[in-house]
C-alpha cells in the first residue's frame, strides 16, 4: 500500500487519528513532543496507516505503560527511519545497568555481519528515558535479511547468543518487499510460515522466502 514496513519509526505532520478521546489527548502530547510513532499492521481495511505507541503515567509509574493504537493518512508522514540499532539502546541506562550484555550482543553481532535493530519496550525506554522495562522485559530484535539463507543464519545467532544475554530474545526476521516472520519460527522445520507485512497476516510457503 505505501512501501512502508512493519516497526518503522515515523513523524506525522499532524495528530493521528484514534479509537477513544482519551487516546487521542495522549496522542496529541506524544506528537507535540516531537516524539516518534511506530508503523504497525493496519487493523481495519481502508483505515490508512496503522500505527502505535506506548505512554507512561507519570503520576503512577507502578503501572504498566500504555499501548496506543492509532491510524494515519500516509500523505502526513514527514519522516521516517528504521527501528534504533542495538548500539543505541545499549547506551541508555537500563541496558548499562546489565552489565556489558547488550555490548557484548553488538560486538557478536557485527562480527556475523548482521545489524540488530530493536523495537518494543526496550526502544521506548532509549527514545523516551521512561520506564518501559523491568525485570523480565523481552528484548525485541528486527534485524533485515535480503534471503532464506540470510535468515537462517541469523535465526542460529539469536539462538546461539540469547542464553550469555541474560534475557529472553524476541522478535523478527524482515524481507524487504515481503515482510516479517518471527525469527524462532524459521528454526522449526516446517513448509510454511507465517509472514506479516503491513497489510496482511498469511501463511506463505517458505520457499517463497528465497529470492
Amino acid at each position: 500500500m505505501t512501501g512502508l514496513r512493519r516497526h518503522t519509526l515515523v513523524w506525522l505532520s499532524q495528530v493521528p487519528e484514534t479509537e477513544t478521546p482519551d487516546d487521542r489527548a495522549r496522542a496529541m502530547t506524544w506528537h507535540q513532543a516531537g516524539r516518534p510513532f511506530v508503523v504497525t499492521r493496519r487493523r481495519n481495511e481502508g483505515a490508512g496507516v496503522g500505527l502505535g505507541f506506548c505512554t507512561t503515567e507519570a503520576a503512577h509509574p507502578e503501572l504498566r505503560p500504555r499501548r496506543v493504537a492509532a491510524w494515519t493518512d500516509a500523505d502526513r508522514i514527514v519522516r521516517q527511519v528504521r527501528p534504533p540499532a542495538l548500539a543505541e539502546i545499549a547506551c541508555c541506562p537500563a541496558a548499562q545497568a546489565r552489565g556489558s550484555a547488550f555490548d557484548r550482543l553488538g560486538a557478536a553481532a557485527t562480527s556475523a555481519g548482521l545489524d540488530i535493530r530493536v523495537y518494543g519496550s526496550w526502544m521506548w525506554q532509549a527514545l523516551t528515558g521512561e520506564r518501559h522495562v523491568h525485570e523480565a522485559s523481552d528484548l525485541d530484535v528486527v534485524i533485515d535479511v535480503p534471503g532464506l539463507d540470510v535468515a537462517n543464519r541469523a535465526a542460529v545467532f539469536l539462538a546461539q547468543e540469547e542464553p550469555d544475554l541474560g534475557l529472553r530474545i524476541d522478535g523478527e526476521l524482515s524481507f524487504p518487499g515481503l515482510g516479517e516472520v518471527q525469527w524462532r519460527e524459521i528454526l522449526q522445520d516446517r513448509d510454511e510460515v507465517l509472514l506479516k507485512s503491513v497489510d496482511t497476516l498469511q501463511l506463505v510457503p517458505r520457499a517463497r522466502l528465497s529470492r
